[in-house]
C-alpha cells in the first residue's frame, strides 16, 4: 500500500528544510571564516573590529594575520581547555593587573591598543 499523499508531501517538505538549513549554514560558516582571516591580516579578531582596537607588537606595528592566527589559536586553546576559566583569568588580569593584558598578550608579547592610536 503507497504512503498517504499528505505524509509524502510533509516529508520531502521536511527534508528540503534541512537540506536548505544546512546549505546556509555551511555559507554562514564559509562567510564568517572569510571575514576571520581578513580581520586577522589586519591584527584584528571579528570582536576587535567592532570594538576598533587592534594587537600590536611592542614596536607598537599592527600583527600580521601568521601572528594573530597563532595568538587567537593560543587563545582559544586555553578557553577551552580550562573550560571557560581562562575568560575570567583574561578578565581579572585586565582588571587587576599594572600591566593589563590577557594571558595571550604576555604570551605573544602583544598589546591591544584603540585603532586610532595607530599609524596606517
Amino acid at each position: 500500500m503507497a504512503a498517504a499523499l499528505a505524509r509524502r508531501i510533509g516529508a520531502i517538505a521536511l527534508d528540503a528544510a534541512i537540506l536548505m538549513s544546512a546549505l546556509v549554514s555551511w555559507y554562514i560558516v564559509i562567510a564568517y571564516g572569510v571575514w576571520w582571516l581578513i580581520a586577522l591580516s589586519r591584527g584584528q579578531t571579528p570582536g576587535k573590529q567592532v570594538f576598533r582596537l587592534a594587537a600590536v607588537t611592542p614596536d607598537g606595528e599592527r600583527f600580521g594575520w601568521g601572528q594573530m592566527l597563532v595568538r587567537e589559536i593560543f587563545k582559544v586553546m586555553t578557553w577551552g581547555f580550562t573550560l571557560g576559566l581562562g575568560i575570567v583569568i583574561d578578565i581579572t588580569l585586565l582588571v587587576l593587573s599594572d600591566e593589563p593584558r590577557t594571558v595571550a598578550d604576555r604570551v605573544r608579547n602583544s598589546t591591544i591598543v584603540h585603532t586610532s592610536a595607530l599609524q596606517n
